[in-house]
Order: structure tokens, then sequence, then C-alpha cells
């Protein structure tokens, strides 16, 4: 998994454990707060990346922590860690600014035929949901 990860939340931890099935080992890369800032906005992340990777590496489905992940995936980072599965979420907790959408972070995961992307569920708690019930 990679991501900003900006609150812990029920939706994250159901997402892990479906990314922890997919194999035997899950590295989950966490994205520095300058990066996160970058391409989501000057609003995140909601927590400094200390207390992220704290909860991360928390969760009993998570292996290891990939700290200061790349936005973009390579090639080099998936022979490196001899990764054999990249899982992905779509989900408005990391939809990034307008100006970066056309960036593809998985493009190279895809070309190597390892990308696998789950659909968020409908009752799945997002970032972006915790926040209209708090405003509301």
């Amino acid at each position: 998994m990679h991501g900003s990860l900006d609150l812990m939340h029920p939706g994250w931890i159901d997402r892990l454990r479906e990314a922890k099935a997919q194999g035997d080992f899950l590295y989950v890369g966490v994205w520095d707060d300058d990066m996160v800032k970058y391409y989501r906005g000057e609003n995140y992340p909601i927590q400094p990346l200390q207390e992220r990777i704290l909860e991360v590496l928390a969760c009993k489905y998570v292996d290891e922590v990939i700290i200061g992940a790349p936005y973009i995936l390579t090639k080099d980072l998936i022979t490196s860690l001899n990764i054999q599965k990249v899982v992905g979420f779509v989900t408005d907790d990391d939809k990034p600014l307008p100006q970066h959408q056309q960036l593809d972070q998985y493009l190279e995961a895809k070309e190597l035929q390892i990308y696998k992307e789950i659909p968020a569920k409908a009752q799945d708690l997002t970032l972006e949901l915790i926040a209209q019930r708090i405003f509301l």
C-alpha cells in the first residue's frame, strides 16, 4: 500500500486488512508531510509524519513501513523490495489536487502487471466522510 494515511480510521484499517490478504508481507509507504501538502494541498496532512508512522506500525496487518515513500512508485523500489503485488484503493482520501490528477503513481506497477485496485465499499469510512460528520 502506498499513500498519505492522513488519519488512521476504521476505513483505513479495513483497507490494510484487505491489502495484507493479497500476499504474505505488507509494506506500507507513508509520504512525508511536504509531499502530502504538495499533492493534496495546504490543509494536509492532518497528522504529522511521526504520528502517521506510529499508527501504521501499530496495525497488526502491517509488516513494514517505508517512511517518506515516493509519490510515483518506481520499478527500482519494486525491484529492491522484491514487491510481487501493489495494491491501490479508490477513495477520496488520497485524491490529489487537480493539477496532479493526470499523474498515474502506479503506472510502472501496472506495466509490470502486478497492480491490483480494490474499489471502495459503499459503507467505507473515509477522512472526507468523517470531516462531513463533524462539520454538520
